[in-house]
């Protein structure tokens, strides 16, 4: 055998033997993508068939025995109060336990991206749901997955890896707390489109993530629920990678969380500031488009009150704008986890927090003295204030009803939709 020959043979052989690893590491990468994008949908489809209120303890069990490799849960579960989640991740997703040696190799020479040339992205899908006594009366559902980066050792931004997320749960109140401080601060107004749900998403999630949350009332229709978090697992296993957010729940299309300038992924430049003097305020939504059930549901404090007198004050900051103050006695207590701070029969000012001007043009409800009305203030929900029996009642701009027996009875229909569990 001459040189020539043996060192084409070597050659040859290494070659094989080269090829071979990246054809075994590419049906590696291929069939753990694979195998959780099925497991994943096969979750959601279980995840989807509960009925909050309805599905049962032995409905509950029947999912952990399934994904009882993957479930996991704090303290006792007993069908008197048990939280269960479930969590599918591949290799380059690990959260609760220690990351294999390879994937510490790559992230320490900074190699991820040879993984994601195969196909492979940080994945993840969970799910959780809450038994209390005897029934399932919370549910929610949440994806992940890392967007590939351009460039390696890229000193710009717009080349590194960013993630997105998405995640779907049930509230018994759709109101932002200290618990859930996201949810999107289009208030009351949000109801008149969508009164079963609200979105939300970070301010400061812009350059290297994008991530929105959805806040469904428990009473939602399960087809809802279902169109709200149906999620699209093909970005487990597409070479293209997903890059928006609507790549992973095709409803939030409608919702436009992101602006246009992130319509292709936090990677696109972010174009300069336009002046104040360009941009014009939306027309406020009518109040009377805003379902009162809806108010009632979310309502921390609901009161009755009679208006005694009303003024017009301005401003102290800008001596400019002006707002309107009303005199009020409180009547009754409707509704509150203990007795609202404002006891029947207190006199207090009532601030609707929004400028008079503004208010009088959009035709809402004006308090008006001597007559009757159904008032939502705004409680401490996010434990920045204390709210006391010496504390105005500051309400949303259309936190204002007219007490009539009609509207009593749409309060109680929003009531009866709250439960005990909190959130």
């Amino acid at each position: 055998m001459t040189l020539t020959r043996w060192v084409v043979r070597v050659v040859c052989l290494a070659g094989g033997v080269f090829l071979s690893l990246v054809l075994l590491t590419f049906l590696a990468v291929q069939i753990q993508q694979r195998m959780l994008r099925w497991r994943a949908e096969r979750l959601l489809a279980d995840m989807h068939q509960i009925r909050l209120y309805q599905s049962t303890w032995s409905d509950a069990q029947r999912l952990m025995h399934r994904w009882g490799a993957w479930g996991y849960y704090e303290g006792s579960c007993t069908a008197a109060s048990c939280t269960y989640g479930i969590e599918l991740r591949n290799s380059v997703s690990y959260n609760r336990h220690v990351p294999p040696a390879w994937l510490i190799w790559l992230l320490v020479h900074d190699r991820l991206n040879l993984y994601e040339w195969f196909g492979g992205r940080g994945s993840a899908f969970g799910a959780s749901f809450t038994v209390h006594d005897g029934t399932i009366w919370r549910e929610s559902t949440s994806m992940g997955i890392s967007v590939p980066r351009r460039k390696i050792r890229s000193t710009d931004y717009r080349d590194w890896e960013w993630s997105l997320f998405v995640g779907a749960g049930s509230y018994q109140r759709l109101h932002q707390t200290l618990e859930n401080p996201i949810m999107w601060g289009g208030g009351d107004e949000s109801l008149a489109r969508n009164p079963y749900y609200k979105v939300g998403r970070p301010s400061g999630c812009k350059i290297l993530c994008e991530i929105v949350e959805v806040y469904y009332s428990t009473r939602t229709p399960p087809a809802e629920i279902k169109r709200l978090s149906s999620y699209d697992f093909s970005c487990f296993t597409r070479f293209h990678p997903c890059m928006r957010i609507v790549d992973l729940l095709p409803a939030a299309e409608e919702w436009h969380l992101y602006g246009s300038e992130y319509e292709s992924g936090p990677t696109v430049p972010v174009p300069k500031e336009r002046p104040l003097s360009e941009y014009s305020l939306p027309k406020p939504v009518p109040c009377s488009d805003i379902p009162v059930w809806a108010q009632a549901r979310d309502a921390h404090y609901a009161l009755a009150v009679e208006a005694l007198s009303t003024k017009i004050v301005q401003d102290q900051e800008t001596h400019q704008l002006y707002r309107k103050l009303t005199r009020v006695r409180v009547v009754d207590s409707l509704k509150g986890p203990a007795p609202a701070p404002w006891l029947p029969g207190a006199i207090v000012n009532a601030d609707n927090r929004e400028w008079f001007e503004k208010a009088r043009l959009s035709g809402d409800l004006q308090l008006v003295p001597g007559r009757r009305y159904i008032v939502f203030p705004i409680g401490n929900d996010s434990k920045l204030d204390l709210v006391t029996k010496d504390s105005p009642l500051s309400f949303e701009r259309c936190g204002v009803r007219e007490d009539t027996p009609e509207v009593r009875r749409e309060v109680e229909k929003g009531f009866a939709q709250n439960d005990t569990l909190t959130p």
